[in-house]
């Protein structure tokens, strides 16, 4: 088998119809489907990806310097990790910044396939699932501290959970904000965060009042902050407040 009549133009074509080089080990070119170059019918085109790149990795003595270079310029799987980080996950995060605003991908999100905002080659990408394995399996932990200053500006949250990056970049933040407006934490149900300063910046638009009543009713882990809710007066028991400080003074009003 040679290079130009039917690794070269296997290659060639598994990239057109699967959008990349990653070639499994056990992929055979099927006989008689004329999406394929007859030459290659049969040919075990998965070992042979294989073999490349494992003679990449031990620093491509044996490899024909004209066959590489064809290889680089079609932008062949040499190291799948980084190649999926480089050709998939990244530009698809690059891609969901610029259309949301923020990197917080749900983990069911799925790149709609046939939508002309993303690639082509990204359609039907489990985008969620893949960021969720990053924060809980430390997926791609090369690539990501290779790249820690893109995904900054991407606002990508990669070294906790999004609840964690919340609690410490949103919702403490706001609570002492408000408290410094309103000389108070006792924070009504339809409060939501202006969006201006002096407010968090991260926090315009949320509403707090919602947050608050989750974190009353136990939605929220507050118990490891709560030290610093009580610091900053927070109402744990809003019915409590309510009769202590508005219904009860005015009582005494009443009958005196």
């Amino acid at each position: 088998m040679t290079w130009n009549t039917t690794v070269k133009p296997a290659l060639l074509t598994f990239l057109k119809l699967k959008k990349h080089l990653m070639v499994p080990i056990k992929f055979v070119v099927p006989h008689g489907d004329e999406a394929w170059p007859e030459a290659a019918w049969g040919y075990p085109l998965g070992k042979h990806a294989a073999w490349l790149r494992k003679q990449w990795g031990e620093g491509g003595r044996r490899m024909v310097p004209k066959q590489r270079e064809e290889l680089e310029e079609m932008e062949f799987a040499w190291d799948r990790n980084q190649y999926r980080w480089d050709r998939f996950v990244l530009p698809a995060l690059r891609r969901f910044y610029e259309l949301n605003g923020h990197t917080d991908v749900p983990e069911l999100y799925r790149i709609p396939k046939g939508s002309p905002e993303w690639p082509e080659h990204l359609w039907g990408q489990r985008l969620g699932n893949k960021v969720a394995d990053i924060r809980r399996h430390k997926y791609f932990a090369k690539q990501v501290e290779a790249d820690k200053e893109d995904l900054k500006r991407l606002k990508f949250c990669h070294d906790s959970t999004l609840y964690d990056r919340n609690w410490r970049e949103k919702v403490m933040p706001a609570l002492r904000a408000f408290r410094q407006e309103f000389g108070h934490c006792n924070v009504s149900y339809a409060f939501t965060i202006p969006s201006q300063f002096p407010w968090p910046e991260a926090a315009w638009g949320m509403r707090l009042g919602n947050t608050v009543s989750r974190i009353r009713y136990g939605a929220f882990g507050a118990n490891q902050d709560k030290h610093a809710l009580d610091k900053l007066g927070f109402v744990w028991d809003n019915s409590e407040s309510e009769w202590s400080e508005r219904i009860l003074p005015a009582l005494e009003t009443f009958i005196a």
